[in-house]
């Protein structure tokens, strides 16, 4: 299996992180949101 790296971890799916996930997309950097449960779960 290959290995993926990124620069960039949002820890946590909530509306926060979700939010910097959005700003880091509009920026053009490379991410990955890691969450524990599902995505906005507690929205």
């Amino acid at each position: 299996m290959p290995v993926e790296t990124v620069d960039t971890l949002v820890v946590g799916g909530g509306q926060a992180g979700l939010a910097m996930s959005e700003h880091l997309s509009k920026c053009g950097v490379p991410h990955l949101v890691l969450e524990r449960d599902r995505i906005a779960e507690r929205w």
